[in-house]
């Protein structure tokens, strides 16, 4: 792989993000257009993000130059299943010395280095749209608004930061789902009921403490009494 540019190697749905050979005009390259590595070197991203289905597309040098060009390097494998996955996050913190902040699109365990523990947070929209869609249930709404999009993401950021961000963590583990929807609900809610996309009159916006209230009444807690056989059934 390596940049998309526009009328030499992209395709139609790749122009709104490609680029023009005027960008890498005054690049070494080896090639017609510049390698992924290439990309790294001349350019010296400090994000990389992984959505190619490629397995193994970041490779240990391609790595060490993006820990080259930060100090916290934020590199995100983000391809499903596990096995299209760019890089896998113990090799990722191996590369950088412990520096890289990794989530990755796989469920990873945490991982260790130097015998710190450093956690690999799970870049999934699972953690928003369960909120999103009861937000969407309980506003009773006629759209889902970009807006409530947009706070589903500021929401999961408020609540990995309240909790995990002194942890390095920069998604909450998946273990925290519930607590994490009912986050999301709430501020997505309170969203739809400003922008007009819920339609319950019922229900105040402004009051984020009574949503909350509201959404966790509404949730169901899927717990059931412990079954036994009864006396002379067998």
């Amino acid at each position: 792989g390596g940049l998309v540019v526009e009328g030499v190697s992209a395709q139609g749905y790749q122009l709104p993000v490609s680029q023009f050979p005027e960008t890498y005009a005054d690049w070494t390259i080896s090639g017609e257009v510049p390698s992924l590595l290439e990309v790294i070197e001349q350019a010296r991203p400090t994000v990389l993000l992984g959505l190619t289905g490629v397995s193994g597309l970041f490779s240990e040098p391609l790595v060490r130059h993006m820990a080259e060009n930060a100090d916290r390097p934020i590199i995100f494998p983000l391809s499903n299943p596990t096995s299209n996955c760019e890089a896998i996050p113990q090799d990722l913190i191996a590369w950088t010395n412990g520096k890289a902040i990794i989530a990755s699109g796989s469920p990873f365990a945490d991982t260790e280095y130097e015998g710190a523990r450093v956690p690999v947070g799970q870049g999934n929209n699972a953690f928003v749209f369960p909120g999103i869609g009861f937000a969407a249930i309980l506003g009773r709404c006629r759209r889902i608004s970009d807006a409530m999009i947009i706070e589903s993401a500021f929401a999961l950021a408020d609540y990995t930061e309240r909790h995990y961000l002194s942890r390095e963590r920069i998604f909450p583990p998946i273990n925290d789902l519930r607590e994490v929807s009912v986050e999301v609900a709430t501020k997505v809610l309170a969203v739809a009921l400003r922008d007009g996309s819920a339609t319950r009159l019922d229900l105040d916006g402004e009051n984020l403490a009574m949503l909350g209230d509201y959404v966790r009444s509404r949730m169901w807690r899927p717990e059931y009494l412990p079954y036994r056989v009864a006396e002379g059934a067998l």
